[in-house]
């Protein structure tokens, strides 16, 4: 099941404590809102009251306070679903006839199983889809369409005198799974990252009747009959040792480092399609959670919107420079301002400013070991560490760069520098803001071994990072200090 399809369950519903007490209701799912669940009644229990004298009971609650909660519900086929960390919205109620509605927003729905809660250990695995990762492992599947000799076709490629013209071709297609053709581990995790293809079924059938394969294949619309052919990427997060029991939200930690992989490779937060796991008794569940970041695999994808593969940084080499980056809470912390920001440009500028410094300061500070140095020695030492051709195409004047940055950040964390310096609008502020989002950026991509002539590359030609590679030559426009 993928988080991006809209989804609509009508089924039973009750607290795990409680099974023989269930509720019709509703539970719809969109990845912008999470799971909402309509109930007909109420789990809630009667209000509490206070006897305030000798035949006298008060209360003020029309339904008792209920904490967050795990809820259990099978849909009308009987399959089991579990929401996690569910809060109680609005209800419908009054003393008489208790609750006739009751209405609860969760951000976790687990399909497939009833698991207690997010954080029990009853997961082996996970298998999740992510927007464009195949575009990072450059594993071809679609070869080249060749003209072919098929029986039945006279005078091919011939423009015939009744307009009838010809052309029988093949598309060779590798199809079927390419397990483990990128791999990577950390300490606790196995990574692996698999590609597949379509392939025709294979089965006796099919071997015995080849047309069979086509016919299974192919898809009968109103408007003709239609072959889809598709290739894609997946990402298989294993625990270790021998996978290991672990809970939802621990798989969800150990996909960070995939984010962070997928924000740094296209300079763009992209989604979740899907995740899918097995619980200890063997059931096959898919998890819908709430990320913040919404999946498109359906939509177009970007020309030029991949600044690095996985043969440029292999999955092992990014891992292991990821531990070394984050080997420190201060450093893990720093980590995740700098790769918060990719994908993500506030609309205020002034906060604009203050995430983006922050970011480079304590990149440079906690990941790089950089020690105490004042925040224009950080700055000038980052953009220097770059290669020598890709600061030509910066064209960055680096002195004046950093002064106005730190003027910036100060004028902006304290109200008011002690300097006044007049800036003509805000633009000048941004132009400040999205160079140092820019070069400290690059700085990352290179502690990750990206070849400089992949930054040059994406500095030419990425529909966003050449954006921002103009504000670095606007500098220049700035006024002297």
């Amino acid at each position: 099941m993928r988080m991006c399809d809209p989804q609509r369950i009508k089924g039973w519903w009750f607290l795990p404590g409680a099974p023989s007490e269930r509720l019709p209701g509703v539970l719809t799912w969109s990845q912008e809102d999470g799971a909402n669940l309509e109930l007909i009644g109420g789990l809630s229990g009667a209000p509490k009251y206070e006897q305030v004298g000798a035949n006298l009971w008060q209360t003020d609650e029309v339904v008792s306070k209920m904490p967050p909660s795990t809820i259990y519900g099978e849909d009308d086929s009987g399959a089991p679903l579990t929401l996690w960390n569910a809060e109680r919205g609005n209800c419908k109620a009054n003393f008489l006839h208790g609750i006739r509605e009751e209405f609860w927003n969760s951000p976790w729905v687990c399909v497939g199983a009833h698991v207690p809660s997010a954080d029990a250990r009853a997961l082996r695995s996970a298998s999740v889809a992510l927007d464009d990762l195949y575009y990072l492992t450059g594993d071809g599947r679609f070869c080249a369409p060749q003209w072919a000799q098929i029986e039945g076709v006279t005078r091919a490629g011939e423009q015939q005198e009744d307009g009838t013209l010809l052309l029988p071709y093949i598309v060779p297609v590798i199809g079927g799974l390419r397990a483990g053709l990128f791999s990577g581990a950390t300490g606790d995790t196995e990574y692996y990252i698999d590609t597949y293809a379509t392939r025709p079924p294979a089965t006796p059938a099919t071997e015995a009747m080849p047309d069979l394969k086509l016919d299974m294949m192919t898809q009968r619309r109103r408007g003709g009959q239609r072959l889809e052919l598709s290739v894609g990427a997946r990402a298989r997060i294993r625990p270790v040792p021998d996978a290991s029991p672990c809970s939802a939200t621990e798989l969800l930690d150990r996909l960070s480092p995939l984010l962070g992989l997928m924000k740094l490779a296209t300079f763009a937060a992209r989604g979740v399609e899907s995740i899918s796991s097995e619980t200890l008794e063997g059931e096959q569940v898919s998890l819908l959670c709430h990320l913040g970041h919404l999946s498109a695999p359906d939509s177009p994808t970007e020309s030029g919107g991949v600044v690095f593969t996985l043969d440029d940084v292999p999955l092992d080499h990014f891992l292991r420079t990821l531990r070394e980056l984050t080997s420190t809470a201060q450093a893990r912390y720093a980590w995740n301002a700098v790769v918060g920001l990719v994908g993500h440009s506030p609309r205020m500028v002034e906060e604009h400013i203050s995430q983006v410094l922050a970011a480079a300061e304590g990149f440079h500070k906690w990941c790089l070991h950089g020690g105490s140095k004042t925040l224009k020695d950080r700055l000038i030492l980052l953009h220097d560490s770059l290669p020598k051709d890709v600061k030509e195409r910066l064209k960055v004047d680096v002195d004046r760069w950093a002064d106005w940055a730190v003027w910036a950040r100060n004028h902006v964390a304290h109200g008011g520098a002690d300097k006044y310096r007049d800036v003509v609008d805000f633009y000048q502020l941004k132009v400040i803001a999205d160079s140092v989002r820019l070069i400290t950026y690059l700085v990352v991509l290179r502690k990750f071994g990206v070849p400089a002539d992949k930054l040059e590359e994406a500095i030419a030609n990425h529909p966003r990072i050449r954006v921002l590679a103009h504000r670095c030559v606007e500098i220049g426009d700035l006024p002297m200090p």
